[in-house]
């Protein structure tokens, strides 16, 4: 199959969370013969097919919110999104909500309203970065909803990604979707049956998005171990900071913690760590917000996680063959 994957950030490039989806997905399309094709924003980067079987976006609207980001001013050009939509049967993938919210996460936690009721309260630099001079809910643009209606299959990283988008399109001409289950090495993350010595451990980004008012307030008073870089502004003030390890070292920690902490403040698409914690033996607190928390399976066995990648090239393979 000739594929075009057209993606904002190119996943052969970068490592964030969704463009290591992203880049597991191709790697796999690659090892079953596919020829595929990336065209992407950053690096700024067009690679096509003339006649792709199938062409897949992804995350085609994940702008950078610093003005200190490389390329922060960069976008797709509207004219090639539309020819990427209109010369191929297209599949939507998104790894966030990038494609719904053009704002930093999802600051609404996906309940529509008659305008958006963060945008009247940014200033110029900030409008200026998401190129949005109204109040108006991103998700009811006309490109968005064609993103969303004329393709032929959604993915969405879990049950509550799929709700809460198709709660903020609200739209009754949506087509299949597809749910993509985390993608994880259970040989890697696996219960090793230690002696646990950490009480409570949270791996992520430390800051409000991952919920870092809610673990102070509940576990304010433990010994809670924090792993990971801190978001802009932040100082850790309770608990013990243990700063950014490999993610190699992310298993050890995983099997000497008795409970895994993850209270995101908005909808988290999936919170693959969270399986991954259980997968290696820790008892989960977490709350509405974990995505991989609304999948109806047991996320601490292994078999959960078999096949993932060669279920969804099957049904890629379905759509253009």
């Amino acid at each position: 199959m000739n594929l075009n994957v057209v993606s904002f950030l190119d996943p052969q490039v970068y490592n964030g969370g969704g463009e290591m989806i992203s880049r597991r997905l191709i790697d796999v399309g690659v090892g079953r013969g596919h020829d595929i094709r990336v065209s992407s924003v950053r690096p700024k980067k067009k690679a096509l097919h003339a006649s792709p079987n199938l062409t897949l976006l992804i995350d085609v609207f994940n702008f950078a919110h610093s003005i200190k980001s490389l390329g922060a001013w960069r976008e797709f050009e509207p004219r090639f999104l539309e020819s990427m939509i209109e010369r191929a049967p297209f599949v939507h993938l998104t790894n966030a909500y990038v494609d719904v919210c053009n704002l930093p996460y999802l600051p609404c936690s996906g309940e529509r309203l008659d305008g958006c009721p963060v945008k009247p309260t940014l200033n110029v630099v900030k409008r200026f970065m998401i190129r949005d001079w109204s109040d108006d809910c991103f998700a009811r643009r006309a490109f968005v909803r064609r993103l969303y209606e004329a393709s032929a299959l959604n993915v969405y990283l879990s049950p509550l990604h799929r709700r809460v988008t198709e709660s903020l399109l609200g739209s009754k001409q949506l087509p299949p979707s597809y749910l993509l289950k985390p993608m994880i090495d259970t040989k890697v993350f696996s219960n090793e049956q230690r002696d646990r010595d950490i009480d409570y451990l949270f791996v992520g980004v430390i800051g409000e998005a991952k919920g870092l008012a809610a673990m102070r307030e509940r576990f304010g008073q433990t010994d809670i171990h924090l792993i990971g870089r801190c978001a802009p502004g932040i100082k850790p003030d309770f608990g013990r900071h243990l700063g950014h390890v490999s993610y190699d070292e992310v298993p050890r920690y995983m099997n000497r913690a008795k409970n895994f902490v993850f209270l995101p403040r908005w909808p988290e698409p999936q919170g693959r760590v969270v399986a991954e914690a259980a997968l290696c033996g820790c008892r989960i607190i977490g709350n509405e917000n974990v995505g991989a928390l609304s999948f109806d399976m047991d996320l601490a066995d292994s078999r959960s996680y078999e096949g993932v990648e060669d279920e969804f090239w099957t049904r890629l393979e379905e759509l253009a063959w």
